[in-house]
C-alpha cells in the first residue's frame, strides 16, 4: 500500500484523529439523514476523494464503535481516509442511538441501520456512488449492525433490491452466547444494548446475535481481530470466518498481534497492517 499513499497521508491516518484532515480526502460533517419514528436525527460524516471523477465510485457504509453507549461517526476516520486516498472509495460513516441507563438500544439500532442503508441507496446519485457496490463495515460494537445488514438478517428490512456487496468486521461481537462464556459468564457491553445478562434471557442473546442468521448467500467478508484483545476475543472472528465458510461464501480472517482492543496502544505497525489488509480486500472484492 506504500505506493498508493503519500507519507503525509500515512502520517495523517496513523497519527491524527478521525475528524482531522488528510491530504487528498474531503470530509463532510453533519449530513442529516432523517430518522426512524420516535428516534433521534441521524447524521453522517462522509469521506471522499477531493478530486471527483465522472464514474460512480464504490462506497462503504460504516458503523462506529463505543460499546453502544459512546462513539461518533468520525471514529471510522482511519479506515475511511485510507480507502478514499488509496482506492477512491466513498465512506458514509453514520450515527445511531446510544443506549442509556435502563434504556437499551436494541432493536432500534437495527432499524436505524436499515434506515441508513436505504438513505445511502436513495442518495447514491448525489453521493456519486454505485448502489450495487456498497459494502458495510463496523468497528467493535458497530460490527453488530454491519453484520446484520450483510447477512440479510430477518431483524433488518430492505426497501431496495440492492444488498451489501461486502463486509468488513473489525474486532466486534458476532455471537453473544459464546462471548458470555468467553468472558467467564460476565456481561460485556451488550448488557447496555440488550438490557439484560445472558442468564436472564438466553433466547435474546441467541436471537440478537448476527451469526445466528449467517447462511447463504453471503457477501465476501473480511474479519480483522487482535490476538491480545481482551474486550472482544479473537474467537469472535474465528466464529464468523467459519460460518462464512460453512455457507460457501468467500471469507478472510486476519488476526493481528496488537496491544489492546482495536487500535489501542503503541501499535502503529499493527494498525498499518490491518489497514493494508482492508485495502487489498476491497480492491479485489469491491
Amino acid at each position: 500500500m506504500a505506493d498508493l499513499l503519500t507519507p503525509e497521508q500515512t502520517d495523517s491516518i496513523l497519527d491524527l484523529q478521525g475528524h482531522d484532515p488528510c491530504p487528498g480526502v474531503e470530509i463532510e460533517f453533519n449530513r442529516q439523514m432523517g430518522s426512524i419514528p420516535n428516534g433521534p436525527e441521524l447524521r453522517a460524516v462522509i469521506f471522499r476523494p477531493d478530486k471527483r471523477v465522472a464514474t460512480a465510485a464504490p462506497a462503504l457504509l460504516a458503523f462506529h464503535g463505543g460499546g453502544w453507549v459512546s462513539g461518533r461517526p468520525e471514529g471510522c476516520g482511519a479506515i475511511a481516509k485510507t480507502l478514499s486516498a488509496s482506492l477512491g472509495i466513498v465512506t458514509i460513516a453514520v450515527s445511531y442511538r446510544l443506549a442509556e441507563a435502563k434504556r437499551p438500544s436494541y432493536p432500534y439500532v437495527l432499524e436505524e441501520a436499515s434506515h441508513a442503508w436505504q438513505w445511502v441507496q436513495t442518495q447514491a446519485t448525489e453521493l456519486g456512488v454505485d448502489p450495487q457496490r456498497i459494502a458495510v463495515s463496523g468497528e467493535s460494537a458497530g460490527v453488530f449492525q454491519a453484520t446484520h445488514l450483510a447477512i440479510n438478517s430477518p431483524l433488518v428490512s430492505f426497501k431496495t433490491s440492492a444488498r451489501p456487496a461486502a463486509l468488513l468486521a473489525q474486532w466486534g461481537p458476532l455471537d453473544f452466547v459464546a462471548r458470555w462464556f468467553d468472558k467467564q459468564e460476565n456481561p460485556g457491553a451488550e448488557l447496555s444494548l440488550l438490557g439484560c445478562e445472558y442468564k436472564q434471557n438466553p433466547a435474546l442473546y441467541h436471537h440478537s446475535s448476527p451469526i445466528t442468521y449467517a447462511s447463504g448467500p453471503l457477501p465476501p467478508a473480511l474479519f480483522i481481530y487482535g490476538r491480545q484483545d481482551r474486550t472482544v476475543h479473537a474467537r469472535q472472528g474465528q466464529i464468523g470466518h467459519a460460518a462464512w465458510q460453512a455457507a460457501g461464501a468467500h471469507s478472510e480472517l486476519k488476526i493481528v498481534d496488537n496491544i489492546g482492543h482495536g487500535t489501542e496502544g503503541d501499535n502503529r505497525a499493527q494498525r498499518w497492517e490491518f489497514l493494508r489488509t482492508a485495502v487489498d480486500f476491497f480492491e479485489a472484492r469491491l
